[in-house]
């Protein structure tokens, strides 16, 4: 049988445990803290209270030992459940997660960003040990087709409640509840999908929701151009909707799979956007309008509706019933 003698212990995702800048051997002073701190900053733009930072034990130890890591891993947690040493001892690598979770980690990409060469040292310690398809292509290399390990396929099927019989609207108004319902239903639901994937979609969908419910709840109708509805960017940002305005595109990409455009709008070509890229208060708001996919205008009209008696009645759990697309509310017409 085939197999690669890790010459550092190397995490499932690739990441090269013992060089990372939270691994225990080297996070031992403050001011090792500090300089790891301020090397993520610098080198991939977040910041990290240098006492937040854990002396982490590695990905391999196993956990039986109560071991001290980041637990929030979803490519851990994948690697854990599908019974694999490491993302290239799946039959689904290199998978998409993997892929993303190593995309920024190249010299040419942080040299790019800084506008500079890197220093050598700098490289190795900010930057290579997280270059994790690099680790993994030469593990994957070594391996036997024996060592590789079937993915266990997962689905997500979001909880949700049967659309309601016998409602008291009209033949026209049921069916743009029926679309709602069906679109709230459809949002990120999958199959044959890998237990990384299925935990990032878990996430997005509840943020897809987010904007669907801010924009129904609190958006205004207006006919201009066709029907949509307009929310303005304090009450946006109040609704905790994803911030960073090319996050939040990722996120109205993602809509426009089941019919839902939307789109930020800027009032002034300049100062809508911080210099990092995060959506300022004033200066925009939110644009969204269904097509025929999601329903088209009626169902608009009923999204509102629906989000609007919600509210009502569930106040600060609102929220979860429209996440179950539960619409037993409106038997009450």
């Amino acid at each position: 049988m085939g197999g690669h003698k890790m010459k550092d212990p190397i995490g499932k995702c690739g990441f090269n445990c013992s060089r990372c800048g939270s691994y225990k051997e080297n996070l031992k002073t403050n001011e090792d803290r500090q300089r790891i701190s301020d090397g993520w900053h610098k080198y991939f733009g977040f910041r990290m209270d240098p006492q937040t930072l854990l002396r982490c034990d590695g990905c391999q130890v196993p956990q039986e030992e109560k071991p001290i890591r980041y637990i929030n891993c979803r490519i851990r947690r994948c690697a854990v459940y599908n019974g694999v040493k490491t993302c290239a001892h799946c039959s689904a690598y290199a998978c998409e997660e993997v892929n993303v979770n190593s995309s920024g980690h190249t010299r040419e990409k942080v040299e790019a960003r800084l506008g500079n060469p890197m220093p050598e040292e700098e490289y190795l310690t900010f930057v290579e040990p997280y270059q994790g398809v690099k680790h993994l292509e030469e593990i994957r290399a070594s391996l036997a087709p024996e060592d590789i390990v079937e993915m266990t396929k997962v689905a997500l099927r979001p909880r949700i409640v049967d659309f309601p019989e016998n409602l008291p609207f009209s033949r026209k108004e049921t069916s743009a509840f029926e679309a709602l319902h069906r679109t709230i239903t459809r949002v990120e639901s999958a199959d044959g999908i890998s237990y990384a994937r299925r935990e990032v979609l878990k996430k997005r969908r509840r943020h897809l929701l987010k904007v669907l419910w801010a924009a129904g709840l609190h958006g205004e109708l207006k006919k201009k151009r066709g029907l949509h509805l307009e929310i303005d960017s304090e009450t946006y940002l109040a609704e905790k909707i994803q911030s960073s305005y090319s996050k939040a595109k990722d996120y109205f990409k993602a809509l426009e799979k089941y019919g839902v455009h939307c789109e930020h709008v800027p009032l002034k070509k300049k100062g809508w956007l911080t210099p990092e890229g995060s959506l300022r208060k004033g200066n925009w708001y939110m644009k969204m309008s269904f097509g025929d996919d999601a329903g088209g205008p009626g169902t608009l009209r009923a999204l509102q509706k629906y989000t609007t008696k919600l509210s009502k009645n569930h106040g600060k759990n609102a929220f979860r019933y429209f996440s179950k697309a539960d619409m037993l509310i409106l038997r009450k017409g």
